[in-house]
């Protein structure tokens, strides 16, 4: 990573992100944070059980945004169970009242999933990449400093949001390059990477990554708080999303074909079932599990 300020960009202060200002971690109360057509509901106490089991998932309760891709997943899952069993698929005996039964849900996922066969030769292959330009995009990617701390924490005397906000000022005026926020931050939280992360994808999925992606090489990005914790990014390099060239695919163009074939009818399955089910998120008692714990 070049040891160089980021002073000479832009600065983009906590007003971009102030829809993110949300903290704590999700609370078990009774709320009702998704409904279903019929009647059925997915409260947060079923959101806390589901995470107690689903280890891998527990990192995303820190945020709005990360809650809500549990919750989808959870009402996919009954979406799926609920097709399922119309469609006469059988549960492993003793799982009938599972209402989260992740096994049986993929697998009628895996039966409702169409075949994704690749090319049958080169010809095929080069009238996919023809017809399918998207599927042979680069998305955009940015080389990414970032230093993160327990929103909770104390730094100087100061909250962690206040002293990062300073922080960033200093380094915005050229008298301090980032890298010495960093090694101090690292001192301080040890439990996640602080300064250079590399290269990261900025797909179109929350606030931080959309203002990523429009923000430009040299800028800084926050500070924000996102969850439990509060971040400040700043960009080094940046790679514009571009169209790749034939020459560059020929030898990977079926299996490229294969997996866009896989991530579409994914995503087609997913609306269509969400859909016939009538899931609807509810926003606004998301938010409130994050809003309730910060003021306790």
């Amino acid at each position: 990573m070049r040891g160089r300020s980021v002073g000479a960009g832009r600065f983009l202060g906590v007003c971009l992100l102030s829809a993110l200002m949300i903290g704590g971690a999700p609370v078990a109360t009774a709320a009702d944070l998704v409904q279903l057509k019929s009647g059925e509901v997915i409260t947060s106490s079923d959101l806390s059980q589901y995470l107690e089991r689903r280890v891998d998932l527990r990192a995303s309760s820190r945020s709005k945004w990360g809650v809500e891709q549990v919750l989808r997943e959870m009402a996919m899952g009954r979406a799926l169970v609920q097709e399922g069993e119309r469609l006469g698929e059988k549960r492993q005996p003793g799982k009938e009242g599972d209402r989260f039964d992740d096994a049986y849900a993929m697998s009628v996922f895996r039966k409702l999933m169409p075949p994704c066969d690749p090319p049958a030769d080169a010809t095929a292959a080069r009238k996919f990449f023809d017809e399918n330009p998207q599927a042979f995009r680069v998305p955009p990617m940015a080389r990414l400093n970032r230093v993160m701390l327990p929103a909770s924490e104390t730094v100087d005397g100061m909250a962690a949001m206040d002293w990062m906000m300073a922080q960033a000022k200093v380094i915005a005026s050229g008298a301090q390059p980032f890298e010495v926020m960093a090694k101090r931050v690292e001192g301080i939280y040890r439990l996640e990477a602080q300064g250079d992360i590399g290269w990261a994808v900025l797909v179109d999925e929350n606030v931080i990554l959309r203002t990523l992606a429009a923000a430009k090489q040299g800028d800084m990005v926050g500070p924000v708080r996102e969850g439990d914790f509060v971040y400040l990014f700043s960009i080094d390099d940046k790679r514009d999303s571009r169209q790749l060239a034939w020459d560059e695919v020929a030898v990977s163009a079926a299996a490229r074909a294969v997996n866009y074939c896989r991530q579409t009818a994914t995503k087609k399955l997913e609306q269509d079932l969400l859909a016939k089910y009538g899931v609807v998120m509810n926003s606004a008692a998301i938010s409130g599990l994050f809003e309730k714990a910060q003021s306790k």
